[in-house]
């Protein structure tokens, strides 16, 4: 009838069915979730142990040891396209003795509102607890004093070049590093490298032992030579006292 109001008729609410919790479906997709992490990381980690990494374990170490190990893990990492949060997991696993102690300490004194540490962040701590300040300072001093000395090219070369893999700031540049390298190469070598004005640290080594191999080439044949002289002198020695020891002709009677 017109004018008059009609009445709300209340709908009821469709009960949800038996057999589904209400509110369960984010706990179910939760738990799928953190399945399919943990089926997905461990294939990570069974992956990474193939290749059988380097142990770490952080005794009588030296910093090459701590570089070697570092990037070993870094190689790996790269080959196997191992996401950022699982490398800080899988190259922990090879760290022993005094470094997997050090390592517990470490995650239970770090705060648990902390997030996870990064890669960049755990070798920071690491190369800080096991190559600190003095021992780059000992390095750096070391660099300073460098000399080729007797050693060859090749062996002055890898020193060289190994304090620089640890201790990377003693050098600026490339040409700050072909210049330091020149100056510790033996007076002969360093004159004709310095001579060429070379501006790169690959020219300065190349040109380096290409002065090496002609001065071991010029050495040798000259100790051929006094060798060979050193022989005729000894025939001809033996030659005349042959001569001189020769009976006379006509004896003395």
């Amino acid at each position: 009838m017109e004018g008059m109001a009609t009445a709300a008729v209340p709908v009821a609410r469709r009960p949800a069915p038996a057999n589904v919790a209400t509110g369960s479906g984010t706990s179910n997709l939760e738990d799928v979730a953190a399945a399919v992490e943990r089926k997905r990381a461990l294939a990570a980690l069974m992956m990474f142990q193939k290749f059988d990494p380097p142990v770490f374990d952080g005794e009588k170490v030296e910093p090459w040891m701590i570089e070697s190990w570092v990037d070993s893990m870094e190689t790996l990492f790269e080959d196997l396209y191992t996401l950022e949060r699982d490398k800080v997991h899988l190259a922990t696993r090879y760290l022993e003795r005094t470094a997997k102690v050090w390592w517990k300490r470490l995650k239970q004194d770090r705060s648990p509102d902390l997030p996870p540490l990064t890669w960049e962040e755990f070798w920071g701590l690491l190369y800080a607890k096991y190559f600190p300040d003095s021992e780059k300072k000992k390095l750096q001093e070391q660099f300073r004093k460098l000399k080729q000395g007797n050693r060859s090219i090749g062996e002055y070369e890898r020193e060289f070049s190994h304090i620089i893999d640890c201790v990377p700031e003693v050098v600026r540049d490339d040409r700050d590093q072909a210049d330091w390298f020149k100056r510790g190469l033996q007076s002969d070598i360093y004159k004709v490298v310095h001579a060429l004005k070379l501006t790169t640290f690959t020219e300065v080594l190349d040109r380096a032992l290409w002065v090496e191999q002609g001065n071991t080439h010029i050495r040798e044949e000259r100790e051929a030579n006094e060798k060979d002289g050193g022989k005729k002198l000894a025939q001809g020695g033996s030659g005349a006292q042959s001569k001189s020891r020769k009976p006379p002709k006509y004896p003395r009677t």
